[in-house]
This record gives structure tokens, C-alpha cells and sequence, in this order.
């Protein structure tokens, strides 16, 4: 499985002038963006589990509800549905979904235009879909199989029933001689982990989300 590493060269002329500490800012920034791509990767519908970890929306024989337009409360019952069916403990699981999919549900009003989903008023800022908790992620990634119209993705997931094997954490090391020859120093950042399924039925994969030119579904 191969690893995420980046190096990045400055100056000890720069380093001395900053009117930052340079080297905790670098590091900062650094291992943030190795971060964020490997969080891109473990939520994107691809990977082939050999040289790159497999996205959740790649992974194997997972369960499938075709939602084929709008997405709606009543097809995220269903999906609870095909998780109760496989067994699955729906308090351990989390919905995983666009911004643009949750904020499409949270505008769903009764007749007397009140707003049906409310925040969960025990825990600031948090939101959750009949009983489970909505993880909002924008690297959830759309299908464009059909480049002309696209289609969203969303998920109930048991993070429980994921392994992740972790190889080296975000790892930094500062070489403060490697580059002695050019007046350099460097930060170099590796990250190298995998995760798969230890049970793929206690992921249920809602597919062919409607997505409006606007950005909405």
C-alpha cells in the first residue's frame, strides 16, 4: 500500500526572517494537507485496496437502495430498513451525506411550514435523521458516469464494522541537514494507513441522487 509523503525546502535565510516560527507553521499546514487527502481517499468511489486504500463508495459487496431521483425521509427509512435486515445495530451507525443533500432535507416542512428535522438540542451544532447522527462531508463524491447528468451519493454506515490499519500517522521530520550544501532545510510529512470492511452489509449505499443545475437536489 503505498504511502502519502511530501517535502518541502526552504531557506534558513527564510526561516530566520519570518516573523512566524516557520517550521510549526510548515508542519501545521503540511500535515493537514496529507490529512485531507487521505480523508478525500477513504470517502471517494475509488481505490483498488492493493496500492491505494479503497474508498467507502468503492468497497465490495455492499448493500445498494437505488434512489433514482429526489432524495426523501422515506428512502432513508428504507435504507434503515436494509440495515435492521443485515442485522446491524442502528445506534452505532451514522449517515454520511453532502451538504447539499442534508441541507435539501433539512428545508422539508409540514403543512404548517415547520421545519421537520431539528438540531439536537442536548448537543450544539449536531443534527440527526430518525435517531442517527448525520455526518456532513463534501468529499462524499458524485457519480458522473454520465458526465451530462450527474448523480449524488449517500450512506448508513457502521464505522464499528471498518478497520483501519495504520502503517505511520501523520509523521513529520525535520531535515536540518540534508540540504546543508544549498543553506536548506526541509519538512518532510508520510502518512501511510488501509481500511476495509470487516461486514459490507452494514453499509447501505443510497445511489442515482437527483442533482439540480444549481447545486441542489
Amino acid at each position: 500500500m503505498k504511502s502519502i509523503k511530501t517535502l518541502t525546502r526552504y531557506s534558513n535565510e527564510l526561516a530566520r526572517q519570518s516573523v512566524v516560527a516557520l517550521d510549526a507553521a510548515l508542519k501545521e499546514r503540511l500535515v493537514k494537507d496529507v490529512a485531507d487527502t487521505m480523508d478525500a481517499q477513504l470517502f471517494s468511489a475509488a481505490g483498488d485496496g492493493i496500492e491505494i486504500p479503497r474508498g467507502l463508495f468503492a468497497y465490495a459487496d455492499t448493500q445498494e437502495l437505488p434512489v433514482d431521483g429526489v432524495l426523501s425521509l422515506d428512502d432513508l427509512l428504507d435504507a434503515q430498513g436494509l440495515a435492521m435486515a443485515a442485522n446491524v445495530d442502528l445506534a452505532r451507525t451514522r449517515w454520511v451525506m453532502t451538504s447539499r443533500e442534508f441541507i435539501a432535507l433539512r428545508k422539508v416542512k409540514d403543512l404548517e411550514e415547520r421545519y421537520l428535522i431539528e438540531p439536537d438540542v442536548t448537543a450544539p451544532g449536531r443534527y440527526t435523521l430518525f435517531g442517527v447522527p448525520v455526518l456532513v462531508t463534501n468529499r462524499v463524491p458524485d457519480d458522473v458516469t454520465v458526465p451530462e447528468t450527474p448523480t449524488g451519493r449517500a450512506a448508513l454506515v457502521d464505522f464499528s464494522q471498518i478497520v483501519v490499519a495504520r502503517d505511520v500517522a501523520p509523521s513529520v521530520k525535520i531535515l536540518d541537514q540534508t540540504f546543508g550544501d544549498y543553506d536548506q532545510q526541509a519538512i518532510r510529512v508520510v502518512y501511510r494507513l488501509d481500511a476495509k470492511p470487516v461486514n459490507p452489509e452494514a453499509i447501505i449505499v443510497l445511489t442515482g441522487l437527483t442533482v439540480e443545475d444549481d447545486g441542489s437536489i
